[in-house]
């Protein structure tokens, strides 16, 4: 235990101690909060690294695809003509049936103005059936929705108490049905139109 001189050396040396606590307390809650920060902005600049690096492969990846797309169209492209030249030489040689009208070029020109007409009409044709097609989806989805809304009405209207008493009242009823629904003298009778 310190003795001290005086009672106020002693306050002296107490609040001494007091403050230096209190400022090394506060010391190392600042240093404590740039370690904090320094660590912070490592980490920071590490997780913007790897969102950088992601971001460059998926760019590049992007980049790839987009160009081997593009290589593939223009292939694709290619292909068209290609076929599309082979095409036309096939219609000129049915124009000419293989060389029958090769002497009159009109005769041949004449075949092949109707193979590009009958190809156009076929595309017509084609185009109106798959147009008709569509038409018959579309009215048989209306049919089916009106057939729904039709069982929801007569469900609603069967479950109704006053047309359950109605239908009751009917069927307990002996002058309105007639005696045996089976029997032949229940139906109306048959007319027979016969000419001859």
């Amino acid at each position: 235990m310190l003795n001290f001189s005086s009672e106020s050396a002693r306050y002296l040396f107490y609040l001494l101690v007091i403050v230096g606590v209190v400022g090394c307390l506060v010391l190392g809650y600042w240093v404590g909060r740039w370690i904090a920060s320094i660590g912070n902005t490592k980490k920071l600049a590490s997780k913007e690294q790897e969102l950088f690096t992601a971001q460059k492969g998926f760019k590049l990846l992007y980049e790839q695809e987009l160009n081997h797309l593009k290589a593939e169209n223009a292939q694709l492209h290619e292909q068209v003509k290609a076929l599309g030249s082979r095409v036309e030489e096939y219609r000129k040689k049915a124009a000419g049936y293989g060389g029958l009208f090769s002497s009159g070029g009109r005769k041949a020109d004449a075949m092949y103005a109707l193979l590009l007409e009958n190809e156009s009409l076929e595309e017509a044709l084609f185009t109106q059936n798959e147009k008709l097609k569509q038409e018959r989806t579309d009215a048989l989805k209306e049919q089916m929705r009106n057939t729904g809304y039709r069982r929801v009405l007569m469900s609603q209207l069967l479950n109704d108490d006053r047309i359950k008493d109605v239908v009751a009242e009917i069927v307990n009823s002996d002058r309105q049905l007639p005696t045996q629904i089976n029997s032949p003298a229940a139906l109306p009778p048959v007319s027979s139109n016969h000419e001859g």
